[in-house]
């Protein structure tokens, strides 16, 4: 027997400030920047419900491969957590914290999930964990670059704003 349960633990250090990733984060309109979705399924359409962001945002989602939702459970400084129910029957929980570590802040996504579907679940499970762990690579480089660009054009701002003003 397989196990029917899967992890995915990926983490990535982006040279941004944490509240420019946090924004793409704890807000699921923020989400089309950088989530993988349509290029692994262009079949995907997602809806985003009010809230959008923070504790109680919800997201619907449904493709060729199935149906879905996700919930932010929890948020603070340090990152938020959520839970995902695919197809009425695979439940995952997860987290996405970022942590300051010097001038570079270090984004975790964690995944914890459990197959359900009776006799293949197991299978299900090791397929979930093959898919999910490129999937959340290349989202947490979306949000690295994402991320480096707002902080890059924010600090340009500022300094065209400083350069401006001292000129005057």
């Amino acid at each position: 027997m397989l196990a029917q349960q899967y992890t995915v633990n990926k983490a990535i250090t982006v040279t941004a400030k944490r509240d420019d990733i946090a924004s793409l984060v704890t807000d699921l309109n923020q989400w089309p920047q950088w989530q993988p979705w349509e290029a692994v399924d262009p079949s995907i359409q997602f809806t985003i419900a009010e809230p959008s962001q923070g504790v109680g945002a919800h997201q619907f989602w449904d493709s060729r491969w199935g149906a879905g939702e996700m919930t932010i459970t929890q948020m603070n400084d340090e990152g938020m957590s959520f839970n995902i129910l695919f197809n009425q029957e695979h439940i995952a929980r997860g987290s996405i914290r970022y942590l300051n570590q010097g001038n570079d802040v270090e984004i975790i996504c964690t995944l914890h999930g459990e197959v359900n579907t009776p006799i293949i679940g197991g299978y299900l499970a090791l397929l979930s964990q093959y898919i999910l762990n490129n999937t959340v690579k290349l989202a947490l480089n979306n949000i690295k670059t994402h991320a480096q660009l707002t902080t890059t054009n924010k600090a340009n701002a500022s300094d065209d704003s400083q350069n401006g003003t001292s000129k005057s």
